[in-house]
Protein backbone atom coordinates (compact mmCIF):
# COMPACT_ATOMS: atom_id res chain seq x y z
CA UNK A 1 0.00 0.00 0.00
CA UNK A 2 1.21 3.42 -0.81
CA UNK A 3 0.69 6.32 1.48
CA UNK A 4 -1.19 9.30 0.19
CA UNK A 5 0.63 12.62 0.22
CA UNK A 6 -0.37 15.08 2.88
CA UNK A 7 -2.67 17.81 1.58
CA UNK A 8 -0.27 20.61 2.58
CA UNK A 9 2.89 18.83 1.37
CA UNK A 10 5.12 20.61 -1.10
CA UNK A 11 5.34 18.80 -4.45
CA UNK A 12 9.14 19.32 -4.45
CA UNK A 13 9.40 17.43 -1.19
CA UNK A 14 7.45 14.52 -2.59
CA UNK A 15 9.39 14.49 -5.83
CA UNK A 16 12.86 14.49 -4.27
CA UNK A 17 12.02 12.67 -1.06
CA UNK A 18 13.41 15.12 1.50
CA UNK A 19 10.24 15.97 3.37
CA UNK A 20 11.86 15.36 6.76
CA UNK A 21 15.19 17.12 6.21
CA UNK A 22 15.20 20.43 8.16
CA UNK A 23 18.39 21.74 6.55
CA UNK A 24 16.95 21.38 3.09
CA UNK A 25 13.76 23.11 4.18
CA UNK A 26 15.77 25.99 5.65
CA UNK A 27 17.77 26.30 2.43
CA UNK A 28 14.58 26.38 0.39
CA UNK A 29 13.14 29.07 2.66
CA UNK A 30 16.33 31.14 2.29
CA UNK A 31 16.15 30.79 -1.48
CA UNK A 32 12.51 31.90 -1.44
CA UNK A 33 13.40 34.93 0.70
CA UNK A 34 16.24 35.84 -1.64
CA UNK A 35 13.91 35.55 -4.62
CA UNK A 36 11.39 37.82 -2.91
CA UNK A 37 14.12 40.40 -2.20
CA UNK A 38 15.22 40.34 -5.83
CA UNK A 39 11.62 40.74 -6.96
CA UNK A 40 11.19 43.68 -4.58
CA UNK A 41 14.33 45.31 -5.97
CA UNK A 42 13.13 44.80 -9.54
CA UNK A 43 9.76 46.32 -8.68
CA UNK A 44 11.33 49.50 -7.27
CA UNK A 45 11.59 52.48 -9.53
CA UNK A 46 14.88 53.29 -11.15
CA UNK A 47 15.17 56.53 -9.15
CA UNK A 48 14.60 54.65 -5.88
CA UNK A 49 17.35 52.12 -6.70
CA UNK A 50 19.79 54.89 -7.62
CA UNK A 51 18.96 56.77 -4.43
CA UNK A 52 19.48 53.70 -2.25
CA UNK A 53 22.75 52.90 -3.99
CA UNK A 54 24.02 56.46 -3.48
CA UNK A 55 23.01 56.43 0.19
CA UNK A 56 24.76 53.10 0.71
CA UNK A 57 27.90 54.38 -1.05
CA UNK A 58 27.78 57.63 0.91
CA UNK A 59 27.51 55.98 4.30
CA UNK A 60 30.44 53.69 3.51
CA UNK A 61 32.56 56.41 1.89
CA UNK A 62 35.79 57.57 3.48
CA UNK A 63 35.58 61.01 1.83
CA UNK A 64 35.19 63.69 4.49
CA UNK A 65 31.67 65.05 4.64
CA UNK A 66 30.04 62.52 2.32
CA UNK A 67 28.83 60.20 5.12
CA UNK A 68 27.28 63.21 6.88
CA UNK A 69 25.45 64.11 3.70
CA UNK A 70 24.26 60.53 3.17
CA UNK A 71 22.99 60.22 6.74
CA UNK A 72 21.22 63.58 6.79
CA UNK A 73 17.53 63.35 7.65
CA UNK A 74 16.29 66.43 5.85
CA UNK A 75 16.72 67.98 2.44
CA UNK A 76 18.04 71.17 4.04
CA UNK A 77 20.85 69.26 5.75
CA UNK A 78 21.74 67.53 2.49
CA UNK A 79 21.83 70.86 0.66
CA UNK A 80 24.04 72.41 3.35
CA UNK A 81 26.46 69.48 3.16
CA UNK A 82 26.51 69.69 -0.64
CA UNK A 83 27.33 73.40 -0.45
CA UNK A 84 30.09 72.77 2.10
CA UNK A 85 31.59 70.01 -0.05
CA UNK A 86 31.44 72.10 -3.23
CA UNK A 87 33.04 75.11 -1.53
CA UNK A 88 35.82 72.97 -0.04
CA UNK A 89 36.43 71.29 -3.38
CA UNK A 90 36.55 74.67 -5.15
CA UNK A 91 39.09 75.96 -2.62
CA UNK A 92 41.14 72.81 -3.10
CA UNK A 93 41.09 73.25 -6.88
CA UNK A 94 42.11 76.90 -6.60
CA UNK A 95 45.02 76.17 -4.24
CA UNK A 96 46.15 73.19 -6.29
CA UNK A 97 46.07 75.16 -9.55
CA UNK A 98 47.91 78.09 -7.96
CA UNK A 99 50.61 75.83 -6.54
CA UNK A 100 50.98 74.00 -9.84
CA UNK A 101 51.23 77.30 -11.72
CA UNK A 102 53.97 78.51 -9.37
CA UNK A 103 55.84 75.25 -9.72
CA UNK A 104 55.66 75.18 -13.49
CA UNK A 105 56.84 78.81 -13.76
CA UNK A 106 60.35 77.70 -12.70
CA UNK A 107 61.02 81.08 -11.10
CA UNK A 108 64.52 81.81 -9.91
CA UNK A 109 64.55 84.35 -7.15
CA UNK A 110 67.74 85.69 -5.69
CA UNK A 111 67.31 88.30 -3.05
CA UNK A 112 70.37 89.81 -1.45
CA UNK A 113 70.06 92.34 1.29
CA UNK A 114 73.06 93.82 3.01
CA UNK A 115 72.45 96.15 5.88
CA UNK A 116 75.69 97.70 7.05
CA UNK A 117 74.23 99.84 9.75
CA UNK A 118 76.12 100.48 12.93
CA UNK A 119 75.09 98.02 15.55
CA UNK A 120 74.57 98.88 19.16
CA UNK A 121 76.96 97.10 21.47
CA UNK A 122 75.07 94.43 23.36
CA UNK A 123 74.78 94.53 27.10
CA UNK A 124 77.21 92.18 28.77
CA UNK A 125 76.49 90.51 32.06
CA UNK A 126 79.14 88.49 33.80
CA UNK A 127 77.72 85.91 36.08
CA UNK A 128 79.89 84.05 38.53
CA UNK A 129 78.61 80.50 38.42
CA UNK A 130 81.13 79.35 41.02
CA UNK A 131 79.08 78.18 44.01
CA UNK A 132 81.99 78.74 46.44
CA UNK A 133 83.03 82.09 47.88
CA UNK A 134 86.77 82.57 48.17
CA UNK A 135 86.34 84.57 51.36
CA UNK A 136 84.61 81.61 53.00
CA UNK A 137 87.26 79.14 51.75
CA UNK A 138 90.06 81.23 53.26
CA UNK A 139 88.47 80.87 56.69
CA UNK A 140 89.21 77.12 56.64
CA UNK A 141 92.96 76.47 56.88
CA UNK A 142 92.86 73.10 55.10
CA UNK A 143 90.91 74.48 52.14
CA UNK A 144 93.20 77.52 52.04
CA UNK A 145 96.24 75.21 51.79
CA UNK A 146 94.56 73.21 49.02
CA UNK A 147 93.78 76.37 47.09
CA UNK A 148 97.36 77.59 47.47
CA UNK A 149 98.72 74.31 46.07
CA UNK A 150 96.27 74.50 43.18
CA UNK A 151 97.34 78.06 42.32
CA UNK A 152 101.01 77.05 42.38
CA UNK A 153 100.39 74.11 40.02
CA UNK A 154 98.38 76.23 37.63
CA UNK A 155 101.01 78.99 37.61
CA UNK A 156 103.87 76.51 37.13
CA UNK A 157 105.47 77.19 40.51
CA UNK A 158 106.95 73.89 41.68
CA UNK A 159 108.37 75.11 44.96
CA UNK A 160 106.95 73.65 48.11
CA UNK A 161 104.69 75.87 50.19
CA UNK A 162 106.02 76.89 53.57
Amino acid sequence: MSSAPAPDADPKEEKYGFADDRDVKAALEDADKAQKREDAIRNKSRWRRIKETLIEWGTLSSCHGVPHMAQAHSILAVIIWIIILIVCFAIFLYLFADTLKQYLAFDKLVQLQMDLEEMAFPSVTICNINPYKESQIMLNSQLEALLTVYDQVVNGDTSMPT
